[in-house]
């Protein structure tokens, strides 16, 4: 199917979304956060099966993070990106619908402190175990206070 065919379908049936197709075979959607699992769970039904990963962005100046679900879809590669509130970051898992998404939630539980509800398995997946409580890494507003080194007493 082409982008703009699967543009042209997404917008039929999700009057909610933007979609833009910035290349050929490379398809945008922006959905608010309240349509984000029945946006999924439509691009599911069409014959989604594949997460690639989940990407987040702190956008610390609009106080909100963006959270880019890259999927892929009959040589194409839709990204379905969503606004969160950076003071109460969560998000539902996508688990259910993308069994291979679990991976990708814990990471931006890891790296971003946004709480996925529901995930199957909330294990650390980059932080070791000893990391400190409410320090995400890849918040623009993170700053480094000692050499990993010197934490773990190597």
């Amino acid at each position: 199917m082409k982008s703009t065919q699967i543009k042209t379908l997404i917008e039929k049936n999700l009057p909610w979304a933007v979609v833009e197709v910035s290349r050929e075979r490379r398809i945008m959607v922006y959905t608010p956060f309240g349509n984000l699992l029945a946006t999924l769970q439509f691009l599911c039904d069409q014959g989604v099966t594949h997460v690639s990963t989940i990407t987040g962005v702190d956008k610390i100046q609009d106080n909100k993070f963006e959270l880019l679900y890259h999927l892929y879809w009959e040589q194409n590669e839709i990204t379905v990106r969503v606004e969160v509130d950076r003071d109460k970051p969560i998000v539902p898992t996508v688990s259910t619908l993308l069994p291979g998404a679990v991976v990708y939630e814990r990471e931006i539980q890891d790296m971003f402190g946004i709480c996925v509800t529901d995930i199957p398995d909330r294990r650390r997946l980059l932080l070791f175990d000893e990391w400190p409580e409410g320090e995400y890494p890849l918040r623009k507003d993170y700053e480094v206070k000692a050499n990993v080194t010197d934490i773990r007493g190597i």
